[in-house]
């Protein structure tokens, strides 16, 4: 596993998903892979967006879910949710990535999708839903700052 963590950021609207679920993945996001990384594992996320990781980054997050006692309810629903539907795709020739049809109703997104560098993984919206999320957000910036120290 490399110790190397991918530094995704940006933000990019409309970029297309094919009938067939391949989403363009943005230049810029394909640069920030590991040397020799042509995948992401695609799960279901938080805030009803779809999650790409690189597979060390995605290795850590299994190990926090496994870290998480088994006996409670919330942690098992936890698991499942992110893991259960879990799936590692490939990156083809023309930079494009195939999700399953499963995951991208799931997050609703259609013809369409706004892809969001979130550092240690990238976000796939339904491009609506994103900006709705990010207004709310907007809306709660300045507190959220001062919660967490950022400066």
């Amino acid at each position: 596993m490399p110790d190397e963590i991918p530094q995704f950021i940006g933000e990019y609207e409309d970029v297309p998903v094919d009938p067939k679920g391949r989403l363009i993945v943005p230049l810029a996001i394909r640069k920030e892979l590991p040397l020799g990384v042509n995948s992401f594992v695609v799960a279901r996320w938080f805030d009803g967006c779809l999650a790409g990781f690189d597979p060390g980054v995605w290795h850590r997050v299994l190990q926090q879910l496994l870290a998480l006692d088994g006996g409670q309810r919330q942690a098992r629903q936890l698991r499942r949710s992110v893991a259960g539907g879990a799936m590692e795709a490939k990156i083809d020739r023309q930079g494009r990535l195939l999700i399953p049809r499963k995951l991208l109703d799931r997050a609703n997104i259609m013809e369409r999708a706004t892809v969001s560098g979130a550092i240690d993984h990238v976000e796939i919206w339904n491009p609506a839903r994103y900006v709705e999320y990010m207004n709310e957000t907007d809306q709660r910036l300045e507190e959220i700052v001062e919660t967490y120290g950022l400066r």
